[in-house]
């Protein structure tokens, strides 16, 4: 993400490029790059959160957060990663433009008609509902939102 932030380009197509990587970035079976010759098993986490795809990759893995094993599988991440982000600056260096391929979740578009501009504010790019675990719905009949709507 750094390497996008100092970017001298449009702050529109940043803001597209960070996009394009969250989106790659869940959808990704990392780690591709297998550091250590290792033969690390490949997993999509659905999520840009650390913790979450660190954690969901243990449990496909069956490995412990103290093992090499997940070490190895950051260090590959983190290299995937690198590899993306070049990737992209270097389409939007040599052709002056920038196509997405990936998409928000749909809940994204759901969620942030209210959530972008009414409390409780946020700033969410993926796929709402593996944290808050809720079907989008009118925002009259949701539980969860009844004291906003007061």
């Amino acid at each position: 993400m750094t390497l996008i932030g100092a970017m001298p380009v449009d702050s529109k197509i940043k803001g597209e490029l960070c996009d394009e990587l969250m989106a790659w970035y869940m959808k990704f079976p990392f780690p591709e790059y297998q550091p250590g010759g290792m033969n690390l098993v490949q997993v999509p986490v659905d999520s840009s959160l650390c913790h979450v795809s660190v954690t969901k990759w243990m449990k496909e893995a069956g490995v412990a957060r103290g093992s090499e094993e997940r070490k190895h599988r950051c260090g590959g991440l983190t290299a995937d990663c690198v590899i993306k982000t070049v990737d992209m600056l270097n389409k939007l260096a040599d052709t002056g433009a920038f196509e997405k391929e990936h998409q928000p979740h749909e809940s994204v578009e759901t969620c942030m008609r209210c959530h972008d501009n009414m409390r409780p504010y946020t700033h969410g790019k993926e796929n709402c509902n593996v944290c808050h675990a809720m079907e989008p719905v009118s925002i009259d009949e949701c539980e969860q939102h009844v004291d906003w709507l007061r």
